[in-house]
């Protein structure tokens, strides 16, 4: 069968302690052959192994390449190691694999079928060629989630201190102890902030891009790398429509034959670009008509602000996306656009 073999790729289906490995082929045929997996600990070790495993596994005459999905962080070391080693790497994001897995109709789910499936996935597929992002947008990301967290901590401290001082026999140390932990944590923001400022303002092409995004009313710099680094320079996304799904702002609809329920949104994506997108959304509310009118709209429609802010965020996300890859300043025809 090795001399039949058209193409070949080993899907990956990967977490925090280990992934499974499937090498699957397309033969001359068209015939989709299994040729076999294994399961190898997400270690530096583990990863000699694998590539070991995997030039032994193929056929040495035909091109190797590698399917695996953008999960968490938990791909990167994996992915990184193959793109040095010279190999084709597709990365492709968790909604496309999940609808991909899902035509399928496979029965069972195992991390060994998803695994064989997006080896499937590889052969089948034309899917984009997978590029790491360059460092300083990768250091962007571990500083930009960094500052959430410690954001984060903050809304949990203050909330902590508001009880405090509305309860009854309240020692004044305590207050005292997290007035000073609030403090603290501003602080590291601050410092934060201002390595994220430092890092983009040094990168010519990003700073320049950082700049355009940010010149839409309502839309800081925290804002704008945060997106940018957990999209790693939108890098893999071909429309706005990927990018809201990646997002999580993709509709879930729920309805079956004459009943009708709510649509919503899925969350089941990226939560730091929604976090980072929460507050601007009510900023770009307040400050520019076309999106005020956009919000007012689905306020009477749904009668609920939160769903009209989401669907806000959803928006702001697609524009600083259209900024980003046309290299352009924001403008209201481009705003009039994204509201509508």
């Amino acid at each position: 069968i090795n001399q039949q073999i058209l193409k070949q790729n080993i899907g990956i289906d990967i977490s925090k302690d280990a992934f499974d490995a499937y090498l699957v082929a397309l033969t001359k045929e068209l015939d989709i052959v299994s040729i076999g997996g294994r399961r190898f600990k997400n270690t530096d070790k583990g990863i000699e192994e694998f590539v070991k495993w995997a030039e032994k596994k193929a056929n040495p005459a035909v091109e190797l390449e590698f399917t695996m999905e953008s999960t968490g962080v938990y791909y990167e070391n994996l992915a990184y190691t193959l793109f040095e080693e010279g190999y084709i790497v597709h990365v492709v994001l968790p909604n496309l694999a999940k609808k991909y897995i899902e035509s399928l109709g496979l029965r069972s789910k195992t991390d060994k079928l998803d695994a064989k499936a997006l080896g499937q996935m590889g052969v089948e597929r034309k899917l984009s060629v997978w590029h790491p992002a360059s460092k300083n947008i990768r250091i962007l990301k571990v500083l930009t989630r960094e500052r959430t967290k410690r954001q984060k901590e903050k809304t949990v401290v203050k909330n902590q201190l508001h009880a405090l001082k509305h309860s009854k026999d309240r020692p004044a140390s305590s207050i005292q102890r997290l007035t000073e932990l609030i403090n603290f944590l501003e602080q590291l923001i601050s410092d934060i902030d201002k390595e994220i400022k430092q890092l983009i303002t040094e990168d010519e092409v990003l700073n320049l891009k950082v700049q355009n995004i940010i010149s839409t009313p309502g839309l800081g710099i925290t804002t704008a790398a945060s997106v940018i680094a957990e999209t790693n320079g939108f890098a893999g996304f071909n429309n706005i429509k990927q990018l809201q799904s990646f997002a999580g702002y993709d509709i879930k609809i729920r309805e079956s034959g004459k009943w009708k329920g709510k649509s919503k949104i899925s969350k089941k994506g990226n939560s730091y670009i929604r976090y980072a997108l929460y507050f601007p959304a009510y900023t770009i509310i307040r400050k520019s008509p076309h999106y005020k009118t956009f919000y007012d709209r689905l306020l009477d429609k749904k009668g609920e602000s939160l769903i009209a802010a989401t669907a806000v965020q959803r928006k702001l996300l697609g524009l600083i996306y259209t900024l980003w890859k046309k290299d352009v300043c924001f403008d209201p025809d481009i705003e009039s656009k994204q509201a509508a």
